[in-house]
């Protein structure tokens, strides 16, 4: 049997870009890419992801100033994301396949009985320090944020690498307790900006 992949993720809001961009720095961090990503956010035609916590999304990147997209990710590319399994970050299975064309994808999508809930559109800068891949975030509609995030492989790996992601907040002068576990649509949904 395959071992589930798990994304292991913490936000943290913020409003001070240039103080957290100086600590992953001073951590031997590494600034990669700038891109603006457009993400379509779709609910299922038979259940609501609301109320199971999955999501399902197409996303479209695009760079910023001529620089490359991020070594891993195709430009385009279709996530599942299943219920976040803990309470203090935003642990969940994840699966993605990259893509040729977002607006094809749409519309088989949308012909399956998928129902379009809400595109997000946010400009972010990648760092990275070590396996763990940060990012300051300008999430229209929602707010600033820094996200640290790391792919496990079976439940013994989570629990590492969620410990490893709290103690390297602890590490860059933030609080792990000011974290939030609602994704940016959910967020977004909500309707209040948060920094």
């Amino acid at each position: 049997m395959m071992s589930k992949t798990y994304e292991v993720e913490i936000k943290i809001p913020h409003s001070d870009s240039e103080s957290i961009e100086a600590a992953i720095l001073a951590r031997a961090g590494t600034r990669m890419n700038s891109e603006t990503q457009t993400d379509i956010y779709f609910d299922h035609p038979c259940r609501s992801f609301k109320d199971s916590d999955e999501a399902i999304r197409i996303r479209s990147r695009s760079s910023i100033i001529d620089e490359p997209p991020e070594e891993s990710h195709p430009l385009v590319e279709l996530t599942y994301k299943g219920p976040k399994i803990d309470s203090t970050t935003k642990t969940r299975e994840e699966y993605s396949v990259g893509l040729s064309d977002a607006d094809t994808a749409t519309k088989i999508l949308e012909s399956l009985g998928f129902k379009r809930v809400a595109t997000i559109v946010k400009r972010r800068v990648f760092y990275r320090i070590d396996d763990v891949i940060l990012s300051l975030d300008d999430v229209a509609g929602v707010g600033t944020f820094l996200e640290l995030e790391m792919i496990a492989t079976g439940d013994e790996q989570m629990n590492a690498k969620r410990a490893s992601l709290i103690q390297l907040v602890r590490d860059l002068g933030l609080d792990p307790a000011d974290s939030v576990t609602e994704s940016y649509l959910e967020l977004y949904l909500k309707g209040t900006p948060r920094t």
